[in-house]
């Protein structure tokens, strides 16, 4: 993984050409991809939303999601809240908001 430049770019794992080659491809579109995250997320405010929410919101997959929501976390953008949902395969998922839990309460 390039951990030297994430969350500023998309990492990938191994080191196999097709990872690297696809977080190069993803990193040409990351911030409207990010902003467009963060956007879906807004409305679910300091109670906060999954990714498999947005999912549906946004009509995308929550593969393409998930590692947007990760770099948002990591930028101090969204928030993990304790409190964990199930996602759309039955297992405990993480919320976000774009609210910091201390704000909200």
């Amino acid at each position: 993984m390039n951990v030297a430049k994430y969350p500023e770019m998309p990492g990938w794992k191994g080191n196999k050409s097709t990872g690297r080659n696809a977080a190069f491809a993803v990193a040409q579109d990351i911030t409207g991809r990010r902003r467009q995250v963060w956007e879906a997320f807004a409305p679910y405010g300091a109670s906060g939303g999954t990714c498999d929410d947005i999912s549906g919101d946004l009509q995308l997959p929550v593969y393409v999601l998930r590692p947007r929501a990760s770099e948002l976390e990591k930028l101090g953008k969204l928030f993990a809240l304790p409190e964990k949902r199930p996602g759309q395969m039955g297992h405990n998922v993480t919320v976000y908001s774009v609210v910091k839990p201390a704000e909200a309460a």
